[in-house]
């Protein structure tokens, strides 16, 4: 494994002198430009593709454009950020992103939305992917405690994006949305020249590093292996409950768009309690514990939710499994990416890009693994959470008696 300088600025034996003045509040707010983003115009699809003259289908894509560009955008910000600095890449990210949701205001057709909506996500990227590697350059081993702190106050975004959106559109129409969209990334832009602070020390061994070589130290560290597929897997479970969501509950289930609506912010409060939990205890248990106990607990529900399928019992136990499901996973993932970031102080965001980058990568697999287990009930779903959660819980198992035996 290539070495990490352990005299560097996120060494964990000193407290940066920021860790109690970092803007947490203003950074969720960088945090939720995607969710945003992508829950806001949602309920206008089908408006949008009238007026801009064009099918469902297009407009549809632009959310697949929005997250490959965002994508893209993390993997080629991650070392900028960690060789330049992170304030700057904060402020170019906000800045582009206000820009091109000006763009996508005032676009007139529906290819010159397309792309304005894959600048937006390109852009926008640079000052989300900051974050992560803030909080790590300032808290060191504590990171998944701000990480959690950060993602609760986040996940205030997507409770309230979709009704924002429609709320937007009974006096309005969809351009007003991102309208809204350039508005927030101006002042969150404004807040950031006065409050953000920058926390990366950027040394002379930074400017030296080259594009490809903090890819190549972090890929090249085998000792982030089994955290990162934990990581990937957890993700995989997440994703294949937001996948299948609609078809569980307004296809089998019957019930109304609303309800599931309804039922659908569960989700974000799940993960709010979990992240809650998560900032209360990680400082006196530890990152890996808090792993330990996430796992336990989405393995246990996901046995239940299984059984609960095959016996078809009503929506409500549906509801209640996939709540503790999710929140355990959330538990699961933010630590886990927490001690990925703490391995890596000088590179934490191209350490953070790799990881979200494969995350997204592995949401992309949902559809197929669903698609080819399809059966028209729930039961294949409830089994791909579990095979999910189990697999992190065998290579957990698996790493602690390795660990044992040496």
């Amino acid at each position: 494994m290539s070495s990490i300088d352990t005299n560097s600025p996120g060494d964990d034996s000193t407290v940066h002198p920021l860790k109690d003045k970092l803007p947490l509040p203003l950074m969720a707010s960088i945090s939720a430009l995607p969710p945003l983003s992508i829950d806001m115009y949602l309920p206008a699809i089908p408006g949008m593709a009238e007026s801009l003259n064009t099918e469902i289908s297009t407009i549809q894509n632009s959310l697949s454009i929005f997250l490959v560009s965002f994508g893209i955008g993390m993997l080629l910000f991650g070392p900028f950020s960690d060789r330049f600095g992170r304030r700057p890449l904060a402020l170019f990210g906000l800045g582009g992103f206000a820009l091109t949701s000006i763009g996508l205001t005032l676009s007139p057709t529906a290819d010159i939305f397309l792309v304005f909506r894959f600048f937006q996500g390109l852009l926008g990227s640079a000052a989300t992917i900051v974050i992560p590697a803030m909080i790590r350059d300032t808290f060191g081993k504590d990171t998944a405690k701000g990480m959690s702190t950060v993602t609760m106050i986040m996940l205030t975004a997507p409770l309230v994006a979709p009704l924002a959106g429609s709320m937007f559109l009974t006096f309005s129409n969809w351009r007003a949305i991102f309208l809204f969209l350039a508005v927030y990334g101006i002042v969150v832009l404004a807040l950031s020249f006065w409050k953000l602070p920058e926390t990366h020390s950027v040394q002379a061994t930074d400017k030296k590093s080259s594009f490809a070589s903090n890819y190549l130290l972090i890929l090249s560290s085998r000792k982030i292996y089994p955290t990162l597929a934990i990581f990937l897997l957890s993700s995989l479970a997440f994703f294949t409950y937001l996948t299948a969501a609609p078809f569980v509950y307004i296809t089998w289930f019957g019930v109304s768009e609303i309800v599931f609506g309804l039922l659908f912010t569960t989700t974000a409060a799940s993960l709010i309690l979990a992240n809650y939990i998560n900032v209360r205890y990680v400082s006196r248990l530890g990152s890996q514990r808090m792993l330990h106990l996430g796992m336990s607990m989405a393995l246990l529900f996901a046995i239940v939710l299984t059984a609960v399928t095959h016996a078809n019992l009503s929506f409500h136990w549906t509801v209640a499994c996939f709540f503790m499901i999710i929140g355990s996973l959330g538990i699961i993932s933010v630590n886990a990416e927490s001690l990925i970031l703490i391995d890596f102080p000088n590179q934490a965001s191209s350490a953070s890009a790799v990881a979200r980058t494969l995350r997204f990568s592995t949401g992309a697999l949902v559809g197929p693994l669903l698609a080819l287990s399809y059966t028209g009930t729930p039961i294949p779903i409830a089994y791909q959470v579990l095979m999910a959660i189990s697999l992190v819980v065998l290579l957990q198992c698996g790493c602690h008696f390795i660990a044992r035996k040496h």
